[in-house]
C-alpha cells in the first residue's frame, strides 16, 4: 500500500506529513521516557523482519491481485506502540530512499497510513481486546483482530486522502472505497494470519519478550539472542522467499488500475531506480536465474541496512531499569 507521488495532491501530502510528524514526535518523546535495553536488539530485528516480509507479496485467493504484510501491529506487539511506529517509519524511509518504493512527497501519508495507523491505532484495538481477554490468549486474539483492523483502517484513510485530493476530478469515489475495502479486507486476512503465527511462536518460545508496559523481569541478553535468530529469519525471507513472491499488482495498484487513477503515479527517485533488484549485468540463458538472484541480493542488502539503522536508532533511547537488565513478560 505504498503511495507513489502524484496519487495524492500536494496539500493532502503536506497535511498527512504534518499529522505523521506529530505522531512520530509523540512516539519519540514517549519512547525516550520508556525505552529499555531490550528495545535495542528487538527494534533492529523487528524492523528488518518487517522489511523482508513486505517484499513477499502473496496472492489473494485466485484474484488478479496480491498483498503483503504491513507489520505495524506486529511491531507494536513486540516493541510497544512508540517503538513500533518509529520502526515502521524507518522501514518506509529505506524502501523509499533506497528502492524507490513510495514517493518522497507521499512519505508522510505512507507513514500515517501504515506506521501510525498500524502501530498506534492498531495497538489501541489490541490493548482494548486484552482488557477483556487476559493472558496469552488475549495477546493472540488481540493481535489477530487488531492486525486485520489496522489494514482496513489504513486503506480507509487512503480513500479519505484520495477523495480530498480529487473532489473535482470526476473519479468514482464510491467505487474506489468499495474496491479498496474489498481487496484490503482480504489482505487483512493474510496480515492477521501471519501476525498470529509469529505471535503464537513467540508466546510458545519466549513469552516474556511480548511488550507489556509495566513489567521488567526478563534479561535483555535473552532478547539479544532472540533478535539474532529473528535477523537470520529476516535474511532467509529476503533471500529465499522474496524472489518467488507473487508478480500480481498489490491491492492499491489493482484499485488504481480499475478506477483509472494509475496514470497519476509518478516514478520515484531512489538510490536504486531498479526497485527491489540489482541491475542485470548480463542476458541470455542465465538471465532468468539472475533476475531471482538480483531480488535476493537487494532483499539481503535492504534487510541489513534496516537492521543496522534501527539498531543504532534504538541505542539512542535504551537504558536499564532498576538494578537488573529487563524485558517484558506476558501475565
Amino acid at each position: 500500500m505504498h503511495i507513489a507521488d502524484g496519487i495524492l495532491s500536494t496539500d493532502v501530502c503536506v497535511a498527512a506529513g504534518a499529522a505523521a510528524g506529530g505522531a512520530l514526535a509523540l512516539s519519540w518523546r514517549n519512547l525516550a521516557a520508556t525505552a529499555r535495553l531490550r528495545t535495542v536488539p528487538l527494534t533492529g530485528m523487528m524492523a528488518s523482519l518487517v522489511f523482508a516480509a513486505q517484499m513477499v507479496n502473496f496472492p489473494l485467493f485466485g484474484l488478479p491481485a496480491s498483498g503483503h504484510i504491513l507489520g505495524g501491529l506486529l511491531a507494536a506487539v513486540m516493541l510497544g506502540p512508540w517503538a513500533g511506529c518509529l520502526a515502521l517509519a524507518l522501514v518506509l524511509f529505506v524502501q523509499m530512499a533506497l528502492f524507490s518504493d513510495g514517493g518522497w512527497l507521499a512519505y508522510g501519508a505512507n507513514v500515517l497510513n501504515m506506521g501510525v495507523v498500524g502501530s498506534l491505532g492498531g495497538y489501541v484495538v489490541y490493548a482494548s481486546i486484552r482488557r477483556f481477554v487476559g493472558g496469552p490468549r488475549g495477546v493472540l486474539v488481540g493481535s489477530v483482530i487488531a492486525a486485520w483492523v489496522s489494514v482496513l483502517a489504513g486503506a480507509s484513510l487512503f480513500c479519505i486522502e484520495f477523495a480530498a485530493s480529487h473532489l473535482a476530478d470526476g473519479f468514482n469515489m464510491p467505487r474506489v472505497f468499495l474496491l479498496m475495502a474489498a481487496y484490503h479486507s482480504l489482505i487483512g486476512v493474510g496480515e492477521a494470519l501471519i501476525t498470529g503465527m509469529i505471535v503464537s511462536c513467540v508466546l510458545t518460545q519466549r513469552p516474556e519478550l511480548i511488550y507489556a508496559p509495566d513489567d521488567s523481569s526478563a534479561s535483555w541478553l535473552g532478547a539479544g539472542r532472540f533478535a539474532g535468530a529473528g535477523l537470520v529469519l529476516a535474511l532467509a525471507v529476503a533471500a529465499f522467499l522474496a524472489p518467488f513472491a507473487s508478480d500480481a499488482a498489490d491491492g492499491l495498484e489493482t484499485v488504481a488500475q480499475a478506477a483509472q487513477f494509475d496514470q497519476l503515479a509518478q516514478e520515484s527517485s531512489g538510490l536504486n531506480p531498479f526497485g527491489y533488484s540489482v541491475p542485470l549485468p548480463w542476458s541470455g540463458d542465465r538471465a532468468g536465474f539472475w533476475s531471482k538472484a538480483s531480488i535476493s541480493l537487494a532483499g539481503v542488502l535492504g534487510t541489513l541496512v534496516v537492521f543496522v539503522m534501527a539498531h543504532l536508532f534504538a541505542r539512542l533511547f535504551a537504558k536499564p531499569r532498576g538494578a537488573a537488565a529487563e524485558g517484558n513478560h506476558v501475565a
